[in-house]
C-alpha cells in the first residue's frame, strides 16, 4: 500500500514538474516565494519552527488517514460476508472506533511533533531560513529549479 502511494506521489510530482517546473514564470514565482518566506523565517524563527512542524505533520497525517481507511474498509468487507445482524452492528462500532482512533492518534502525533520541534535551537532555524533564501536566490540567478 505504501509503495502504491509512493508511486502515485512520484508520478504526480513528475507530471507537475514536467508541466510547470521548467517555465520561467514558475521558477521566478517560486524563487521569490522562497526568498520572502526565508526572510520572514530569519526575522521570526518561530514561524520556521511551525512550518517544519506542519511539513512533518502533513506526511504523518496522510499515512494515518490511509491506515484508518484501510482498516475501516477491511472491517466492512469482512462484515459483508456474513448475514448476522450482530456482526454488522459490531462492525459499525469498530469502524466508529477506527475513526475515533484516527483523530486521537492525529492529535497525539501533532503534540509529539510539537514537543520534539520545541527542542530545536533558534540557531538551526536561522540556518534553515538562510538556506531557503540561498536556494531562492540561486533559482532567480540561474533561472532553473535547484531541487
Amino acid at each position: 500500500m505504501a509503495y502504491i502511494i509512493s508511486l502515485f506521489k512520484r508520478t504526480l510530482f513528475k507530471l507537475i514538474n514536467f508541466l510547470l517546473g521548467k517555465t520561467k514564470i514558475f521558477i521566478f514565482v517560486l524563487g521569490w516565494f522562497l526568498v520572502i518566506t526565508g526572510s520572514i523565517f530569519l526575522i521570526q524563527p518561530e514561524r520556521a519552527r511551525n512550518k517544519l512542524i506542519m511539513i512533518g505533520f502533513g506526511f504523518l497525517k496522510w499515512y494515518l488517514l490511509i491506515i484508518a481507511i484501510y482498516l475501516g474498509m477491511m472491517m466492512i468487507s469482512f462484515s459483508e460476508k456474513t448475514q448476522l445482524i450482530g456482526m454488522k452492528i459490531s462492525t459499525l462500532a469498530a469502524v466508529i472506533a477506527v475513526i475515533a482512533a484516527y483523530f486521537l492518534l492525529k492529535k497525539k502525533t501533532y503534540n509529539s511533533l510539537t514537543e520534539k520541534f520545541a527542542k530545536i535551537p533558534i540557531g538551526f532555524l536561522k540556518i534553515f531560513a538562510c538556506i531557503q533564501i540561498a536556494v531562492g536566490t540561486l533559482m532567480l540567478i540561474l533561472e532553473k529549479r535547484i531541487w
